[in-house]
């Protein structure tokens, strides 16, 4: 399994664990959500957890452009599911946060 697939497998675990936690009964619609914003992301997040990975990358530079993705992360699903907006909205903050977080534990030596 390449660094990229582990990094994917803990961020999807992670938004389950997360999901269970702050959503409770839409964990399904989280997941389904998180793995649309990587599919969506993963363009980038390759070429970004790369660079990281190397070192071209700071990791302030990488929460940087990783924030800037917070947008591609539209929930869909849990909306659907009629899930509060702040609680969507708190979601995706912890989603990102989750998105660093694994991109540091998996590419930074």
């Amino acid at each position: 399994m390449s660094s990229f697939d582990r990094f994917l497998k803990k961020v999807t675990s992670g938004a389950q664990a997360l999901a269970k936690t702050t959503l409770k009964s839409a964990v399904t619609s989280a997941v389904t959500d998180t793995e649309a914003f990587l599919k969506l992301a993963e363009t980038d997040l390759r070429e970004w957890t790369g660079q990281l990975k190397s070192g071209e990358l700071k990791g302030k530079e990488f929460i940087d452009l990783v924030e800037g993705q917070k947008d591609l992360a539209k929930l869909h699903a849990l909306t659907r599911a009629g899930i509060a907006l702040a609680e969507v909205d708190r979601f995706r903050d912890a989603l990102i946060e989750l998105v660093i977080n694994a991109a540091f534990k998996t590419f930074i030596p």
